[in-house]
């Protein structure tokens, strides 16, 4: 006796539209755009640590640069003339090449496989694109605490000294064989110094620091220690966490400790004083960054944008290629928001 049909719920129909294979499978690619976001936020450390904007079209984004008027005293009567021109630049940012991250694969061998290879696969798209954006802004951020000539050198007014508009970072060197843990602290109070005395805003400051400099760092009893830090409240030794130091919410990356790196050739790089910069830089001796929000920019004319082949390349290759993809540009904004601690020993 033959049994009556059952009717079953597709999970991958859009609004009942069915009974192709394309249509049946509609709403399966969108589990793979959101793990690659998910991945990509999850894992990129500097993503909310630099000043973003997006264009809808255009090769590059200018950012103008400007330096300081002075205040005098005014005689009864004088007359109020203009300080002239103002010492004034600008950054631009060029748009990189596509960065990329695909996979292929075999159709045979996800049919064969237990688990769920496309989430897997996604989610390391995802990750490959993250490193890739962390360690850009890392080697700029250094790039830009080495910036040591200014661009703000024409028609300064007179009276600015030592309140000086010229940008540029600043570089700590520990410069010691063993560094102890206060030695870091030490450092840290530094970079903080060195921002202030560059007038620059105390909010959404940050320190990103090599793993090995984030754990010797929670080790000093002058980070984490109940008499210094109420309640305990900015860390623990049990869990392994500080949360603040000198003003610094602090981070820790793997992504500082590249070594010396060679700009890629799909990198446009950024104008800075006229030259054109890419990220080029040996940050073998590196170990911590702090900056603030302002020193580094990002310009993202294709935000991360995810795709999955069709049946039509399954049918030639039969594989599927996932393809994670943004199209944007990095540069040095503000050197002097901008501090590298080294150890040169």
């Amino acid at each position: 006796m033959a049994m009556d049909p059952i009717s079953l719920t597709r999970g991958g129909v859009i609004n009942g539209d069915g009974g192709s294979w394309a249509k049946d499978n509609a709403l399966f690619l969108k589990v793979f755009s959101g793990e690659v976001l998910t991945a990509f936020k999850r894992m990129c450390v500097f993503a909310d640590m630099t000043q973003k904007r997006s264009i809808s079209s255009g090769r590059s984004a200018q950012f103008p640069v400007t330096g300081r008027f002075t205040a005098d005293w005014q005689s009864p009567g004088a007359f109020v003339g203009g300080q002239g021109d103002m010492a004034q630049n600008e950054v631009v940012i060029k748009i990189d090449e596509y960065l990329t991250a695909a996979a292929d694969i075999f159709d045979l061998d996800e049919a064969k496989a237990s688990y769920d290879i496309r989430s897997i696969y996604s989610t390391e798209l995802g990750e490959a694109l993250s490193r890739a954006w962390d360690k850009r802004v890392a080697r700029l951020l250094a790039i830009g605490a080495r910036t040591s000539t200014g661009d703000l050198t024409a028609n300064l007014p007179s009276g600015l000294s030592p309140d000086d508009p010229f940008r540029t970072g600043t570089q700590i060197d520990i410069n010691k064989a063993a560094p102890t843990a206060d030695d870091l602290v030490a450092s840290v109070f530094a970079a903080a110094q060195a921002l202030d005395e560059k007038d620059i805003s105390k909010e959404n400051r940050c320190l990103v620091c090599t793993p090995e400099s984030f754990y010797t760092l929670i080790q000093s009893s002058r980070a984490v220690n109940m008499d210094f830090n109420q309640q305990g409240a900015n860390g623990s030794y049990k869990e392994g966490q500080i949360a603040k130091l000198a003003g610094f919410n602090i981070y820790s990356s793997n992504n500082i400790a590249q070594g010396s790196v060679t700009a890629g050739t799909g990198e446009a790089g950024y104008v800075f004083n006229g030259s054109d910069v890419k990220s080029t830089v040996d940050m073998t001796n590196t170990k911590m960054l702090a900056f603030q929000r302002n020193g580094v920019g990002v310009v993202t004319l294709k935000d991360i944008q995810m795709s999955s082949t069709g049946n039509d390349y399954s049918v030639m290759y039969n594989s599927t290629k996932l393809k994670a993809q943004y199209a944007a540009g990095f540069g040095v904004l503000r050197p002097e928001c901008c501090v590298e601690v080294i150890n040169s020993l």
